[in-house]
């Protein structure tokens, strides 16, 4: 069902605070997973059971402190306790059925509440801009009604989203609307019957909706060539003089990305054992025979192998990015490899549940697709 969320004085962020309230009153949902507001001015996720506290809820901040997957797998693993909303942005949503197919978590009970992306910052750029004044939500929704790029009193969407190419989010029960839209006016929101009878929201059109979809191609049409001229310069890099090896020549092997990434959910990892933990003689042999070693060890072999781990199911949330201290452009690499992979199988991580991941399928034809003799 097409309805609106009604918006009094032009305060979208109450509006939508009181639809989430209303989730949580009428036993649409038992709790709801959401950012809210702390002191200080952060946006935190968090999971809220007190209809009350929905007033501290702020899901249009253009912030992403984590991909929101990860902790849905750790609200729901494969049984959810309760009927659990999840406010989610594209790409985490992606990232949850990713997750769900790695049987990670589960969609059993949990209803997604999904909302247009324009587009995130950096979350302590953001907050020095809050504390400061700055950072209205006005200007953000403008741009988003626009379908532009959003920009925020001077600060720059972070780089996977200056190339993502999915601000709208699919498999939703829920899909609250941002891009192309005035959302002074009413906040357009389609919705499962089941959802809107509970809620006591009936079918409602507003006016203007008809530019919804030129803005979003608008966006994602300047987000491609984006991409594309980001990629191509990746790639450049990989062929030339040191390749892979040079772009992650700052790291330090901190596995901050490994901990953004919401797709690398082991939890038993090779990395975080005592496997690399060598024995004095092997550094000073390896510096004997080469001469000098590096003692950043196995930093290549660290990054190749979440690589081959996951760029199949990589959604290019650009978390790894945001977590590096080195400002190696982490999701950027995985992208451009990702997207090969994936082209290889003809996989789109996130597209559907009903998709078979293609590491774990097996097909007797597959060899021969790629050049083997029958």
């Amino acid at each position: 069902m097409k309805t609106a969320i009604p918006v009094e004085n032009g305060d979208t962020l109450t509006a939508v605070r009181g639809f989430l309230q209303k989730l949580l009153e009428t036993g649409t949902v038992e709790a709801l997973f959401v950012p809210l507001e702390v002191d200080g001015g952060a946006i935190l996720p968090a999971l809220v059971t007190d209809p009350e506290r929905t007033r501290l809820a702020n899901p249009l901040a253009p912030v992403m402190p984590i991909n929101s997957a990860r902790a849905v797998s750790a609200l729901t693993g494969k049984q959810a306790p309760a009927r659990i909303g999840a406010v989610l942005r594209p790409c985490e949503i992606r990232a949850l059925v990713e997750l769900v197919k790695l049987q990670q978590a589960t969609l059993e009970g949990v209803t997604l509440i999904g909302i247009d992306c324009p587009g995130t910052f950096e979350l302590p750029d953001y907050v020095v801009k809050k504390r400061s004044g700055g950072a209205s939500l006005a200007e953000y929704l403008a741009g988003a009604k626009e379908g532009s790029e959003p920009g925020l009193d001077g600060l720059q969407a972070r780089p996977a989203c200056r190339m993502c190419l999915n601000p709208v989010p699919e498999h939703s029960a829920i899909h609250l609307e941002l891009i192309g839209v005035d959302t002074a006016q009413g906040i357009p929101v389609t919705m499962t019957d089941e959802i809107a009878t509970k809620l006591g929201m009936t079918e409602t059109r507003l006016p203007g909706a008809e530019g919804r979809q030129a803005a979003v191609d608008r966006l994602v049409a300047a987000r491609t060539q984006t991409r594309e001229k980001e990629l191509a310069a990746i790639q450049a890099q990989m062929h030339a003089n040191g390749g892979l090896a040079s772009l992650f020549a700052t790291c330090i092997r901190c596995h901050n990305c490994m901990t953004a990434c919401p797709i690398c959910y082991c939890k038993t990892c090779l990395f975080k054992s005592a496997s690399f933990d060598h024995q004095p003689e092997h550094y000073l042999n390896a510096a004997r025979r080469k001469g000098a070693v590096r003692m950043l060890s196995d930093a290549i072999l660290f990054q190749v192998t979440r690589m081959n781990h996951m760029s199949a199911s990589c959604v290019n949330c650009g978390m790894c990015t945001s977590a590096c201290p080195s400002d190696i452009p982490v999701g950027t690499i995985f992208s451009a490899i990702g997207s090969q992979v994936q082209a290889a199988f003809e996989y789109v991580p996130g597209r559907s549940l009903e998709e078979p991941l293609p590491l774990v399928t097996f097909r007797e034809s597959e060899w021969t697709e790629v050049g083997e003799a029958k």
